[in-house]
């Protein structure tokens, strides 16, 4: 099966291959969960660790970006994104896996910088920063 690639790869730069995975929860009001950071909008997740399944990629960077205790299930969809990181000075590769998930709880976040938003499906997809979470949550939305 060939997954769907967003983002445009420079010819030239060399792109760091980053497995990721991100959850998509949706609260009792319809709204799905979103992640403000200074630079931009995203799904909760990221960076997979070594021996790490897409769930417990979800469920950790989800408790550390938003403070959420997630209850993960399938992936529902994956894809490809490249981005440039300033933050690293890197280009990116992201294999990404897209984890249907379930909030049971909240605890204190971690990450500072972080603010977690809920938003209804139209807005949370005109504010995702990067392609493949657009057309994830769309997907997720019916929408696809």
């Amino acid at each position: 099966m060939t997954m769907p690639v967003f983002g445009t790869q420079i010819e030239g730069r060399a792109y760091v291959r980053r497995p990721s995975a991100y959850a998509l929860v949706q609260n009792s009001g319809g709204e799905w969960a979103l992640v403000r950071t200074p630079r931009g909008c995203f799904l909760p997740g990221g960076g997979m660790e070594p021996h790490e399944t897409p769930q417990q990629t979800a469920e950790r960077e989800s408790r550390e970006e938003c403070g959420f205790v997630l209850h993960s299930g399938r992936v529902i969809a994956q894809a490809i994104q490249f981005v440039y990181s300033s933050e690293e000075s890197a280009y990116f590769e992201k294999i990404c896996d897209f984890v249907e998930a379930e909030l049971i709880h909240m605890v204190a976040p971690v990450e500072d910088d972080h603010e977690s938003i809920w938003l209804d499906l139209d807005e949370a997809l005109k504010s995702l920063s990067h392609e493949s979470q657009r057309w994830a949550l769309a997907r997720a939305g019916g929408r696809v």
